[in-house]
């Protein structure tokens, strides 16, 4: 009993060695996801570097693996050495620099910490050998979509044969980059929307401009949305045997010709009115039955410059007669109110289109019955602009009465007078 005893407490010591001698350090705790950061340089911004020493420190070790591909100088530098030790990159020139001449280090997102994790964004830092060339581009920041006006906005400085110079971010509607050498130079901007590093064709902001640098310049950044699509007849409507409503992919600038044709004897159809608003067209064609017919659009060109040599839709007309009177659903200005103007544009929009010879209109001052002559400045559509062809009378009301037979393309009176009272007080800004 006392044998079996001794070789039991043999054998529980032999499992607590074995568990002390293969013991590991725990797992788990927090993912370490903190981006490095450039704490200082030496020289500092625009400092000189003629000694040949350029040093930068960040915040958190770098994996040395991506140093090679993460630093960038302009203007090149051939013989040179970079090494790593201590959080800083240290870069030794060895080379003749070119005098007055401002060189740039850009580090880029593709330099990262022993974790993974990359640079938070793309910088340059400014160095000088003798004379700091102290130029300056600017401009206005516009973009296509208002929602992105708050968004970091990458911007690249490249040489005229494409080499980057200089790659910083920046927000808001204006910018500001000062110490270039003079010299001709290509602008490159886009806001980064998912933060992966780089631009996305169609998905993402872009503008690139060229622009030559003395002294000062500007250059107005305008960020659109790239895009290789071209326009296509989406769908054709008939809304009546007289009207025809058009949807297109997109938005489009321009197109050659628009044809309408009966498709079982080819025999075209007469088009009186072609209105368009953004990607849609609003026909006044001859009258149409249960035909089947065919749409054709030419040389259809959107704001990008993608042009559709032709795009064809067929469509099933109908006989439906439009017996509904046209309405006046509001005017600019509002009736009522005044205007600063001696001759103002005034607006009226109707709910549907109005042939020109249609419209019936007068324009007369408070206690007279003159009339006032007017100039049609948009006819044809849904929205009628027209001006007074003198000055009026400042601080004197006016009445524009759109007439009762005022009608539309299937002869539907307006049926009751719509009076636009108004009145000019003219206020000179001198």
């Amino acid at each position: 009993m006392n044998k079996v005893f001794k070789i039991f407490i043999a054998g529980i010591a032999l499992l607590l060695i074995a568990a002390c001698g293969s013991k590991k350090s725990p797992t788990g705790g927090v993912v370490d996801l903190e981006k490095p950061v450039v704490v200082a340089s030496v020289p500092e911004q625009y400092g000189d570097i003629s000694k040949g020493k350029i040093e930068i420190s960040f915040s958190k070790p770098l994996d040395k693996s991506t140093l090679t591909q993460g630093i960038y100088i302009y203007p090149p530098i051939t013989n040179k050495k970079v090494t790593y030790e201590s959080n800083t990159i240290q870069i030794r020139i060895l080379e003749k620099l070119i005098p007055d001449t401002n060189y740039y280090v850009t580090l880029s997102t593709r330099l990262k910490d022993i974790r993974g994790n990359t640079l938070d964004k793309n910088q340059t830092f400014v160095f000088r050998n003798g004379e700091l060339q102290d130029t300056r581009l600017s401009g206005k920041i516009l973009y296509e979509d208002k929602q992105d006006a708050g968004l970091p906005v990458q911007l690249n400085i490249l040489s005229a044969d494409s080499l980057l110079i200089m790659s910083n971010t920046t927000s808001g509607n204006a910018y500001i980059l000062d110490a270039l050498n003079p010299a001709e130079y290509i602008l490159r901007a886009y806001v980064d929307k998912d933060q992966n590093g780089r631009y996305d064709f169609s998905k993402e902001p872009y503008f690139e401009g060229e622009f030559s640098l003395k002294r000062f310049a500007n250059l107005d950044i305008k960020l659109n949305y790239q895009d290789s699509t071209i326009a296509v007849i989406r769908s054709v409507r008939p809304i009546s045997s007289r009207e025809l409503e058009v949807h297109l992919s997109k938005e489009i600038a321009s197109y050659q010709s628009l044809t309408l044709t009966r498709t079982n004897d080819l025999v075209a159809q007469s088009v009186n009115i072609i209105n368009q608003d953004k990607d849609k067209l609003s026909l006044i064609t001859a009258e149409l039955d249960t035909s089947r017919y065919s749409l054709e659009l030419t040389e259809l060109k959107d704001s990008k410059g993608n042009t559709n040599s032709i795009s064809r839709l067929e469509f099933a007309g109908i006989s439906k007669e439009d017996q509904s009177p046209p309405q006046v659903l509001t005017t600019v200005p509002r009736n009522g109110t005044s205007v600063n103007d001696l001759q103002p544009i005034l607006e009226i929009h109707f709910s549907e289109i109005i042939p020109k010879e249609n419209f019936r209109y007068r324009l007369s001052g408070a206690g007279s019955n003159e009339e006032i002559p007017l100039s049609i400045l948009r006819a044809d559509h849904r929205v009628y602009r027209i001006k007074p062809s003198q000055p009026l009378q400042n601080y004197r009301s006016y009445t524009l009465a759109i007439l009762e037979d005022t009608a539309d393309s299937a002869g539907n009176k307006l049926g009751k007078t719509y009076e636009l009272i108004f009145l000019p007080l003219y206020r000179s800004s001198k």
